[in-house]
This record gives C-alpha cells, structure tokens and sequence, in this order.
C-alpha cells in the first residue's frame, strides 16, 4: 500500500519537471532561473522525458508546422499516431497502444537511436531546432548517445536494490503514468470534438478541461498555441499547476522575466 501511495507524489514532481522545466522553460523560454535550478529541473525531466535537446527540438518544429503533414505527431494522422506511434513509427492503432502500455517502450526507443547514431545512421538533426541548448554544456552532455540509457539503467537498479521485482514493477507504473500523461496532449488536445477553442488558431489545438490535473494545466493547450511563450497556460479559472508552482518559485525570488499574454 505505501509504494502505490508513493507513486503520487513522485508522477507530481516528475511531471512538473517536464511541464515547467522541458515544456515552459527550455522550449518556450517563458521565464529564467539560476542554473543550478535550471539543470536540476532539467536532469529530473530527463529521467523519462529523455535528453532535453531531442524534446525540445521535437516540440518546436510541431510548433512551427502543428497539424500539418510535417507536424511530427498530429492527430490529423489518427490518434494513436499523435499519442504515440510517431515515437516507434507507426500508424497503427494496435502497435500505438501497444507502445502506450509498454511503460519502458520509450526507453528502449531512446537506446535504438543512441545505437543508431553511434553507427552513423542517424545524426541529431533536432539540435538544429535547439541552438540555445546547445551552447550550455550539460544539455550537450544529457544529449550524448547512451546517457539516457545509463541513466535509466540506474533507476532499474535503485528499484530492484529497493524492491526488487516490486521495485521493478513500481518504476514501470510510474514511466507508465508518466509518458500517457505527456503524450495525451499530443493527441486529446489536438483531436478535432476534443474540448473547445477559445482563440481561433491556425492549428486544430483545443482546451481539455477535464485533463488539467493530470497534465498540470498544459491542456488548456489553445491558450498556448495562442500564446506559446507565456508561462500561463490557464486563463478565466482553469486549472494550472505549472503556473502556480512557477509563481511560487518567482515570489522565492527563484524565477525571474516570467512572460504571459
């Protein structure tokens, strides 16, 4: 019972991690913080979010083309496609959810592109998308092939030492939990019957009320396509954790230049 109670508080940090730090900080710089926070949010995200130049970058090209046949995860191209197909190259919806349930399928995609690079097959063209990451030295190191792989490899071996086969079986909820929670406003969010548009938007993006708490307020993704690089995603009530918590860091005096709309 206490490991299962457990799994909340660590989803919460381990998402915030994403929301604020991958999502508001890195891709859309929508406010500023001392390095040390910086890349401790950063090095927490990557835990399962992978190296911050390849999401990165993967987000501001959908950005750039959101919803059209360049987009690398529109919905245009079936749902399972958005939420999770685009990241083992499928179009099936079996293979899609599949992928979703695999829990450590998206670790095992991080260690194929790393091996894939090391033999020359597959260059990192997304740092050409995160130039700005590319100039600090600990992006460029998270970005190395195999570090990600080494890093998660720890993780399964502080599991086990803790728990053992539960251990191993706890971590995996957790990645589980994790990548759907991300993923889904990739696909709900885009999904045209899906939640509303209060801004009118070159894009299919749409507000999804009803998923805030589980993606600590990035679904009220329509506000954001409106206004990508403000740090509040929530307007007029809705709900939006990552913007509480990047007020509270600013009222610490640990945030700073916070955009908003």
């Amino acid at each position: 019972m206490l490991a299962v109670v457990a799994i909340y508080p660590v989803i919460v940090v381990l998402g915030l991690s994403n929301t604020i730090g991958y999502h508001r900080l890195l891709s859309h710089r929508s406010f500023k913080t001392a390095p040390w926070l910086r890349y401790a949010i950063t090095f927490v995200a990557a835990q399962y979010s992978g190296a911050p130049m390849q999401w990165v970058g993967a987000h501001r090209i959908h950005h750039t083309v959101s919803d059209t046949p360049a987009d690398p995860h529109t919905p245009t191209k079936g749902f399972w496609f958005a939420h999770s197909g685009w990241l083992c190259g499928t179009k099936s919806p079996v293979l899609g959810a599949l992928f979703a349930l695999s829990g450590f399928g998206l670790q095992v995609r991080f260690l194929l592109v790393d091996l894939w690079r090391l033999a020359g097959k597959h260059p990192p063209i997304w740092r050409a998308m995160a130039r700005d990451l590319e100039k600090e030295r600990f992006m460029r190191w998270l970005d190395l092939p195999l570090v990600m792989t080494a890093c998660f490899v720890a993780q399964l071996a502080l599991a086990w030492a803790i728990g053992g086969a539960w251990g191993i079986a706890w971590l995996w909820a957790v990645h589980l939990l994790l990548n759907n929670a991300t993923w889904i406003v990739n696909s709900a969010c885009h999904l045209e019957g899906a939640g509303s548009r209060s801004y009118e938007t070159r894009d299919r993006s749409r507000n999804v009320w009803w998923l805030a708490l589980l993606t600590h307020g990035e679904s009220s993704h329509n506000n954001h396509h409106k206004f990508p690089k403000s740090a509040r995603h929530g307007r007029d009530g809705e709900f939006d954790t990552s913007w509480l918590i990047i007020r509270g860091l600013e009222k610490l005096g640990l945030a700073k230049d916070i955009q908003t709309a």
